[in-house]
Formats: structure tokens, C-alpha cells, sequence
């Protein structure tokens, strides 16, 4: 009778502690801390991410992101950013701004300072193995897409600059009417012609895939639904990464099935083409005509008090060869 007991005992002992393995096993899914969720740190990326994940959690959840890239000496860029357009979306909470910044190699000053701004704002997406340079936009694009891929569930998410100034609530209002349903959307304003660097800041010493970069949306500004996200995220290991950011997306992209949405009012080539208030993103500005911009939409309900249209655009043709793709003939903005 002893031994049935003490039999009995022992199984009884082993199912309380399955039953408390499964429990602490289920809470520690759930549990995530606030520094871990908002912001700093990424580590090395793709083996050892020490974030905890919990994608249940539903303030984890948001229909879109905005990435903002932006280098670690350029507050007064992101101060201005957080007190004109992102105003726009202030009080919409299914929207979630970061500022993403290289932040290997800072100095004491330049740490103290970028978690300062983190404590106060809780918007800095900070990639603590990246040094911030020219050569390394991809890897911050890249990082940045594997750590908010684990860490938040969203619709779509937007990347922009620092000088880009973005209608963030008519984005995200098209996005939730006109968009919403499309699963696999790259939007923005396409090239297919542009030659390959190889010389500058910009040099591809091992570009071979084709005398032209693929079509791809430039870089300032483009949206990107989460499965492409996703997608890019967990193949991050495997994906060769080139100097231009917007080029690696368009490259890494290139062979899905997915619709890509050429857009006139993405003003985002390397330079403006002047100010149009059909424009959802305008970009290469300094901080004084951010605020002029800003101040106008509130003021006026307009970006451009009068509009100037500096160069014409192009509307893409998906028929023709990327080489004749972008015939510069168009001096209205088509609206979709």
C-alpha cells in the first residue's frame, strides 16, 4: 500500500511539474518589457536576438510603422519631424513612428544624449552593432526590418528620411480604404533606368545582375505591405546587400509575384520637383521648409501656397524595358 502511494506521489509530483513548466513557459511568451518593445538595441541580428517576443500582445499591434532614417547627431531633424508631420498622426494610435539610427561606435556624450531623447519620446529605433554611415543604409534598413518583423504585428509600414516631409494621415487613410486588401504592396516612385554606380559614396564593386539597377521605389519614401517585410526578414541571412538601400529592397523583391504601385505624388527622386499639394511624400528638405510645409497644411489645408512644378514626372510604363520605362512627359500628377 506504502509503495502504491509513494508511486502515486511520484506521478503526481511529475504532472505538477509539467503543469508549471507549461505555465511559466506560456507567461514568459506573453511577457515583454517596455525597453525591449519600444526601442534600443539589436545585437547580432540574425543569430542571437535577445529580445523578448510576444506578438500576441495587443499593444504590440498596429496598421502601420513608420521607419524614419536618420543619423545620431540629427536631433534638431527628428525634433522638427515629431513637431510637424508625424503631428498629423499624434493621436492615432494604430500608427507607431521610429527614428532608426546606427548607433555602434557612439561616444559616451552621443549615448547619453540618443537615450535622453529615447526616455522622452520613445520613438528611436537604435541598432547598437551598426556604426551610422553611407556604407551601411542597407544593414540599418535590413536590421530594422528583421527586429520589427519580430516584434510587431502591422499592416504595412512606410519608410521615409530625415529631410522627407510625409502627409502621414492621407497615407494612412488610402492605406486603410483604397489599399487595404492588397497583400503584397510595394508603393512608391519607381525607377528601371538608372545606371549603376561605380564610382563615389554610392560604388557597387560587386553589382551583376544587369547593366541597370532593377526597378525599384527610391528610397524617399516607400511603402511596403507586412508580408514583404516578413519576407524579407527571414531571409535576411541569405540576401545580398548593396550601398543603396532603396536598390536593395527593389533587388531583394524582384522576383515575387506582388504589386508594385508607381505613384507621381511620392516626390522622392534625388531632387525635389517642386511643391504640389496632390504630393503624399516630398523630399531632400531642410528643416526650415518642414516647419513652412507644416505650418501651410495647418494653416491653409494646403502643403504650397502656390504650386511649382520644377521638373516634370514620369509615368511608368511596365510594358517597355526597364531602360525605356520612365519617359519624363508628364506634367500633371495622375491620381489612382
Amino acid at each position: 500500500m506504502m509503495k502504491y502511494q509513494r508511486s502515486k506521489m511520484k506521478i503526481l509530483n511529475y504532472v505538477l511539474y509539467i503543469l508549471s513548466f507549461i505555465l511559466g513557459s506560456t507567461i514568459t511568451l506573453f511577457f515583454i518589457s517596455i525597453e525591449d518593445r519600444d526601442g534600443l538595441g539589436d545585437g547580432d541580428v540574425f543569430a542571437k536576438l535577445k529580445h523578448k517576443v510576444s506578438l500576441q500582445n495587443i499593444s504590440n499591434r498596429y496598421f502601420l510603422l513608420i521607419l524614419i532614417i536618420s543619423k545620431p547627431d540629427n536631433i534638431e531633424r527628428r525634433d522638427t519631424i515629431r513637431n510637424t508631420w508625424l503631428q498629423f498622426v499624434k493621436d492615432d494610435s494604430s500608427v507607431k513612428p521610429f527614428f532608426v539610427i546606427g548607433a555602434g561606435g557612439l561616444n559616451a556624450d552621443q549615448q547619453l544624449k540618443l537615450k535622453e531623447e529615447y526616455s522622452e519620446n520613445k520613438d528611436i529605433l537604435s541598432l547598437t552593432s551598426i556604426p551610422d554611415s553611407y556604407g551601411n543604409l542597407t544593414s540599418k534598413i535590413l536590421t530594422s526590418f528583421v527586429l520589427l518583423e519580430k516584434e510587431y504585428t502591422f499592416k504595412f509600414l512606410l519608410k521615409c528620411d530625415d529631410d522627407s516631409f510625409v502627409q502621414a494621415s492621407a497615407i494612412t487613410k488610402e492605406l486603410k480604404t483604397t489599399y487595404r486588401d492588397e497583400e503584397y504592396l510595394y508603393w512608391g516612385y519607381f525607377d528601371g533606368r538608372a545606371h549603376v554606380k561605380r564610382s563615389g559614396k554610392w560604388k557597387e564593386e560587386d553589382w551583376f545582375l544587369c547593366d541597370r539597377y532593377l526597378p525599384y521605389a527610391l528610397g524617399g519614401g516607400y511603402v511596403l505591405s507586412e508580408p514583404l517585410v516578413k519576407f524579407i526578414a527571414r531571409n535576411a541571412e541569405l540576401l545580398k546587400m548593396y550601398k543603396s538601400e532603396d536598390v536593395s529592397v527593389g533587388v531583394w523583391l524582384a522576383p515575387l509575384n506582388i504589386k508594385r504601385l508607381h505613384d507621381q505624388r511620392f516626390d522622392t527622386e534625388f531632387l525635389s520637383r517642386g511643391c504640389l499639394n496632390k504630393h503624399l511624400v516630398t523630399h531632400k528638405h531642410s528643416n526650415r521648409v518642414l516647419r513652412h510645409l507644416y505650418s501651410e497644411t495647418v494653416t491653409h489645408g494646403r502643403m504650397c501656397t502656390q504650386e511649382v512644378l520644377s521638373r516634370p514626372s514620369y509615368n511608368y510604363n511596365w510594358q517597355a524595358p526597364p531602360s525605356l520605362c520612365c519617359n519624363r512627359n508628364e506634367s500633371t500628377i495622375l491620381v489612382h
